[in-house]
């Protein structure tokens, strides 16, 4: 049988309390921005100006990449920037007011871009900072750039080497193919 509460102003307080206590949980849960990609620093993070003219640094989480002075790091680096440079994006996230970087997804298009670098052999599985659904596609991802032997899961380890051409006029004039 269901006892009722009785409503008196030390009950009241506490249930004001609580549901105080879950809107501030439900407003700072996620957040978006949509913007275009300033600069890329590296496979895993970059600046982005957001649609209202403001700048923020941030960090794709789930993955990890090695910097660009690392084998496979330049590799993510240019992947990244062909993937998202010039193009509007949206970055999903949690705030944490402590930090100056944040940390979430980078969409374009509806396509996880976190997922794409994961795909392609350019990045490590990070669970950290993920919810359980995703964290299971970034690992199936993973095993599937893995088991292709794609990027830093080739059988060779190390990044290939870009090929280039000298046109006639000096060595200035390199073009990447």
């Amino acid at each position: 049988m269901n006892h009722p509460i009785p409503l008196n102003p030390t009950n009241l307080r506490a249930m004001f309390c609580f549901l105080l206590l879950l809107s501030f949980q439900n407003a700072a849960a996620i957040e978006s921005l949509v913007g275009r990609p300033a600069r890329i620093i590296s496979g895993n993070e970059l600046v982005l100006l957001s649609s209202d003219g403001s700048i923020h640094r941030i960090r794709l989480n789930g993955i990890d990449t090695q910097p660009p002075n690392r084998p496979w790091g330049a590799a993510a680096r240019r992947h990244l920037q062909s993937l998202v440079m010039g193009r509007s994006v949206r970055f999903i996230y949690q705030r944490d007011g402590l930090m100056d970087q944040i940390s979430g997804r980078l969409t374009h298009g509806g396509a996880d871009i976190n997922i794409r670098l994961l795909s392609a052999g350019l990045a490590r599985f990070n669970p950290s900072e993920l919810s359980p659904a995703d964290a299971e596609k970034y690992a199936q991802a993973e095993r599937q750039a893995r088991a292709a032997g794609l990027g830093i899961w080739s059988s060779a380890g190390h990044e290939p080497q870009s090929h280039s051409r000298t046109l006639p006029g000096g060595p200035l004039f390199r073009i990447q193919q």
